[in-house]
């Protein structure tokens, strides 16, 4: 049986050659449009009685399977139960910084997600109009061009792995705070190649000036903070002195609040699928303006305590 194309009947003749279960199966039915092959088939008995193995058919497909065998009343039947693999799940978490994503980009993105993926289907959660709404990616592209601008977007896939437990792909970008990529699974060789794979598509995508300002409240800020240490020295009364201090770091902090408000951490533009150069470069410009007001501030209160009426 499969998911998406239905059920297909096989008849199967089989022997056990050293504690391996061989099989040969004749297609008898297919669902419709569906081409099927001769499949051959070979696997081993489990310590909880699942034969394990893989399939290989003469049109150039292949798997692995598990058989589970089925509950019954006759003791004959039972099957002893002894610890299996363990259940556990891995997770991984990576941030990304500032993003601006254009059309292209979400395209992208949505069709990566759904790489290794069989069943499961993209979901769509975006804010509009001061709502947020669900869809799935389907119905989100086909209105893409509708939509505007975002500043809040979060996407989810997820389909049943073994021992009843999701795979699981979430990534969400926020307007402030922390946008992340969220990656679960039992395979943690996948969630670890997953994750970072979706963080590599992103990472030419972030704003580096915008996040390492959002981040430390670096840049030209630190050279504000730097020189305060340097010049302190020439003031001369301890009480100029301190309100040079205090007026500083009040105006770093006052700035980074302002650069927080105005700059949103993602800003996502649907409306093209090409860039532009304003587009692009206004954070940036934004971000060095913040910051060389700054700059401005503080040497005039500089000139202010340390001219002659002082």
């Amino acid at each position: 049986m499969d998911s998406i194309f239905g059920v297909s009947v096989y008849q199967c003749e089989g022997s056990v050659d050293n504690e391996r279960l061989m099989m040969d199966c004749t297609p008898e039915y297919a669902p419709e449009g569906v081409e099927l092959g001769n499949v051959t088939i070979s696997g081993s008995l489990n310590r909880d009685g699942n034969i394990r193995g893989d399939w290989e058919s003469t049109i150039g497909t292949a798997g692995t399977f598990e058989l589970f065998p089925h509950s019954s009343n006759d003791s004959q039947f039972a099957v002893e139960s002894k610890p299996g693999n363990p259940e556990q799940i891995h997770n991984k978490t990576l941030q990304v910084g500032s993003l601006r994503l254009f059309k292209e980009d979400v395209v992208q993105l949505i069709n990566f997600m759904k790489k290794d993926f069989t069943a499961g289907r993209v979901i769509v959660t975006y804010a509009q109009r001061s709502s947020e709404l669900t869809k799935y990616a389907d119905d989100f592209l086909e209105k893409i061009d509708d939509i505007g601008t975002l500043n809040y977007l979060k996407l989810v896939i997820q389909e049943p792995e073994a021992y009843g437990i999701n795979r699981v792909i979430v990534i969400e970008f926020v307007q402030s705070g922390a946008s992340e990529i969220r990656v679960s699974g039992i395979n943690e060789s996948w969630v670890l190649g997953k994750a970072e794979s979706l963080y590599q598509i992103l990472r030419p995508k972030q704003n580096s000036l915008v996040t390492t300002y959002r981040k430390y409240g670096l840049n030209l800020n630190a050279v504000i903070f730097i020189a305060m240490l340097i010049v302190i020295p020439d003031i001369e009364k301890w009480q100029d002195r301190t309100l040079f201090v205090v007026v500083v770091f009040v105006l770093l902090s006052f700035l980074l609040f302002v650069h927080n408000k105005l700059i949103p951490n993602t800003a996502i533009y649907l409306e093209q699928s090409r860039p532009g150069v304003f587009k692009r470069a206004w954070p940036s410009i934004l971000s060095w303006l913040i910051a060389a007001s700054s700059s401005i501030v503080a040497a005039y209160l500089y000139s202010l305590l340390t001219g002659p009426s002082s």
